[in-house]
């Protein structure tokens, strides 16, 4: 141990951890508001650059062709929902409560089927061919069919609607094939942006523009290099945003992001290792630091179309091999074992006690099954993982090939250029074993059925499994919050004993530090910077 130790030098900042680095939430909280004890004015002031510094860029800005973080990270500056989730001082970073967005309120049948969305007064930003015209159920209803002819994740999460009709110019109807349970969440999901007709039908290029009825207005968008965006003076909600102007910044480099951050050049550039808040600290004393767990975890995953990974015991056995708790310390300064459901969903993950009991680390175990499976002597395979996300995933890579070396399995670790890892790599299926972050799930539905289901969207791991499907099947139809919890339950523990891919390591706490002069900013443990529209400068 000491010698891994050793080996895991001072973290890398993780590029999509931006979400959070000027966050704060009611129970969660270090920047207190708008009248907190630092002293500063009481009330909101306009004005202001906003700065946020990123070590990669999406590949494109089409929402609903591309669910990489980086691009719905920037959909949330120039996007709204139907619904959304609540954010502000009386939400914690991880509640997942459903308010109002474009839908100003809505209705369900009684039979859970039908659902009536009633639209708010709202505009798009005034640039062509849009030009500021008002928002209307046609583009709910374009957006959605969008959605749904196009392959992959947002496709997946409208699966059950049977038809969207537009029953006025401000009111849009969803039809239902059976009750289901997730499907408020997932039209707060932050792959549900409402785009306008004239997108849809081809009058904008949303690979390299976006036009919205967000906050912000896209002014320039330059690949890998920067994105300006400039206040919205139609926003719905009046008086907002304060500040004139975000600037999205791409610097790959870990120590030019934190130089900047510490003369004032910067206002958001990720999470950082306990050692790098030190030294910030020393430097700059007054800033604020937000520490929270990560709304998503490390995973540690195996093509089980490939030899020796159809075998359970073998998965069994690379579960056990892993020393999460000393991994998550060493690398990250903290966190917990986590779960077929991220503990982020609060309670409806596997309580912790359960999570380490069937996530156990016991290295000796783990070389009795793999000599049961046939493998004495273990095995050489091959492990990839992406630099995209900054080097801590790839120190989590070298942690795990170290701790499986230990069990008899040589590990010959695969850096992939993060376009290539995300397009094409992982959900080809196209790899031996893997190390990677998920998606920032935000339901039960999709921690499970997205990724376990035969037919699941994110199932690029070759499982399949008929007795799984069917409990994944049955658990969204019940509409009973506590009996559907249990059934979660009841899946997570079968997930465990019986599939063991992928295999969930750890959910780390996050520091990120805040400009001292932030005020205002509570964003969400999902994806989009939208919640920099309640966010002002005191200083």
């Amino acid at each position: 141990m000491d010698k891994k130790l050793k080996s895991i030098i001072y973290v890398f900042v993780l590029g999509l951890l931006v979400l959070v680095i000027s966050a704060c939430s009611a129970d969660e909280s270090s920047d207190e508001g708008p009248d907190d004890k630092d002293g500063g004015t009481t009330a909101p002031k306009s004005g202001g650059t906003y700065t946020i510094l990123t070590p990669a860029d999406p590949d494109m800005l089409d929402p609903h062709r591309q669910s990489s973080i980086y691009t719905h990270m920037l959909a949330g500056l120039v996007y709204n929902k139907l619904v959304t989730y609540e954010t502000g001082p009386d939400a914690a970073y991880t509640d997942y409560n459903v308010v109002p967005d474009l839908a100003e309120r809505w209705e369900v049948s009684d039979d859970g089927k039908t659902y009536t969305f009633h639209l708010r007064e709202a505009y798009w930003h005034d640039v062509e061919p849009v030009n500021g015209r008002q928002l209307t159920a046609q583009d709910v209803v374009s957006t959605m069919e969008r959605i749904i002819n196009l392959p992959g994740h947002q496709a997946a999460l409208l699966s059950v609607v049977e038809s969207i009709v537009a029953q006025d110019d401000q009111t849009v109807v969803f039809t239902l094939k059976q009750p289901f349970a997730p499907f408020l969440n997932f039209m707060a999901n932050h792959f549900m942006w409402i785009l306008p007709k004239e997108a849809i039908d081809g009058k904008v290029d949303l690979a390299t523009d976006a036009i919205g009825t967000g906050p912000f207005v896209l002014e320039k968008w330059e690949d890998n290099v920067q994105a300006t965006y400039k206040k919205n003076p139609n926003y719905y909600e009046e008086g907002k945003p304060y500040l004139d102007e975000i600037i999205y910044k791409v610097v790959p480099e870990q120590g030019s992001r934190i130089a900047a951050f510490r003369t004032g050049q910067a206002d958001s550039i990720g999470g950082l290792s306990p050692e790098e808040i030190t030294q910030l600290q020393k430097t700059n004393p007054n800033i604020k630091i937000f520490e929270a767990l990560f709304a998503t975890q490390e995973q540690l995953y195996m093509n089980m179309e490939r030899e020796p990974f159809t075998d359970l015991r073998v998965r069994k056995a690379i579960s056990m091999a892993v020393d999460r708790k000393s991994m998550v310390k060493a690398i990250y300064g903290g966190g917990e074992t986590s779960g077929p459901v991220n503990p982020s969903l609060g309670d409806w993950a596997l309580p912790l006690e359960e999570r380490e009991k069937l996530l156990s680390y016991n290295p000796e175990e783990a070389k009795k099954l793999l000599a049961e499976a046939g493998y004495p002597n273990g095995f050489d395979t091959t492990m990839m993982v992406t630099n995209g996300y900054g080097e801590q995933l790839v120190r989590v890579a070298q942690w795990v090939a170290e701790d499986l070396r230990n069990v008899g399995i040589n590990v010959e670790i695969e850096v992939v250029e993060y376009a290539a890892y995300f397009s094409e790599k992982w959900p080809n299926v196209d790899y031996d074993m893997g190390v990677g972050y998920q998606t920032y799930f935000q339901e039960p539905d999709e921690w499970l059925r997205t990724q376990l289901h035969t037919d699941g969207s994110r199932n690029w791991y070759n499982i399949s499994d008929p007795e799984l499907d069917k409990l994944l099947d049955e658990q969204r139809t019940i509409l009973d919050v506590e009996k559907r919890k249990q059934y979660i339950y009841e899946i997570q523990r079968y997930v465990l004993e019986n599939v063991v891919n992928p295999i969930p390591i750890t959910t780390y706490y996050t520091k990120t530090p805040i400009q001292p002069y932030v005020r205002d900013s509570y964003p969400h443990a999902s994806y989009g910077y939208g919640y920099l529209k309640d966010v002002w400068y005191d200083k």
